[in-house]
């Protein structure tokens, strides 16, 4: 089990160093650690911008989610603006960092990788030869981030461009994508409204009218899609909140019910039994056990 500490979770908004504002801030996993102690790393953390971790040598663990990843050399870790994370023991292992806020990849990159989609993938385990052809571009990052001689525009752009060639190269290991158009479009349009909205709405119906289409419409897309109902994939999303909350914070389990659009204590504790098979207490008591 993951040691989830009695800690809240500590928000992590983006903060580069001066005049680097909109910049990718480039460094190796030992650079990181010296920024700040260990204890500030086991903590429970929720960024709001983008993590991505290239693993070099060593072995670690990296929590994501409610998800404990292994890490060795040649995994690539990406933890998305609002995931929930928690470093392992960080001198155990090397490797690159890229730290970046949403939004700065190009249009064109975002189509291609889903860079800010949160249902993007979270993990890659490269083979010799990828990592071969990343690793050069990784150096060249940190190699130019910290460059004060070249005009902020310049540095900027190129390494935007740089991190767009490496997202690119990670979007060319993922061979089982559905092509293009297999997913519906309603789907799609359906399931980033939930991302914004399930705190709110858990009624199906509010979200067909909000996007135009009928619930059976939006039925037959989920179904293709995920193989779910529309409203499995809400409750899905808010089982997702609910651990988070439950797991990472010391709010009463009333005030989290309240907080995900329950106006019962009761009702939510209900709900929740129902779809993970354990109270809200419960479960929040087995995440702190070591």
């Amino acid at each position: 089990m993951v040691n989830m500490r009695h800690d809240a979770i500590a928000a992590m908004p983006y903060a580069p160093p001066a005049g680097k504002a909109g910049e990718v801030e480039a460094r190796t996993v030992a650079g990181l650690r010296a920024q700040a102690s260990q204890a500030v790393f086991s903590r429970v953390q929720r960024p709001d911008f983008h993590q991505l971790v290239m693993v070099t040598s060593g072995v670690g663990r990296h929590m994501v989610d409610f998800a404990a990843h292994e890490l060795h050399p040649g995994t690539v870790l990406w933890v998305r603006p609002g995931q929930v994370q928690q470093w392992g023991t960080l001198s155990a292992f090397d490797g690159h960092v890229l730290l970046f806020p949403a939004g700065l990849v190009t249009p064109d990159v975002d189509r291609l990788v889903g860079a800010e989609s949160p249902h993007g993938p979270t993990l890659w385990r490269l083979d010799p030869a990828r990592c071969a052809e990343l690793e050069p571009l990784m150096t060249r990052l940190e190699e130019l981030s910290p460059r004060a001689d070249l005009a902020p525009e310049l540095r900027a752009a190129t390494l935007r461009h740089l991190l767009g060639v490496v997202l690119l190269q990670l979007a060319a290991v993922v061979d089982d994508a559905p092509p293009e158009g297999a997913v519906p479009e309603a789907f799609l349009a359906f399931r980033d409204l939930v991302e914004q909205r399930h705190r709110s709405w858990h009624d199906v119906g509010d979200y067909a009218r909000e996007l135009g289409w009928s619930p059976r419409t939006l039925a037959r897309a989920t179904a293709r899609a995920r193989g779910m109902t529309p409203k499995q994939i809400i409750d899905e999303r808010l089982v997702l909140e609910a651990r988070r909350l439950l797991a990472h914070s010391a709010r009463p389990v009333h005030r989290i019910g309240a907080a995900l659009g329950f106006d019962d204590a009761s009702n939510f504790t209900a709900w929740f039994r129902q779809r993970t098979g354990v109270l809200p207490s419960r479960f929040r008591a087995d995440q702190r056990v070591v």
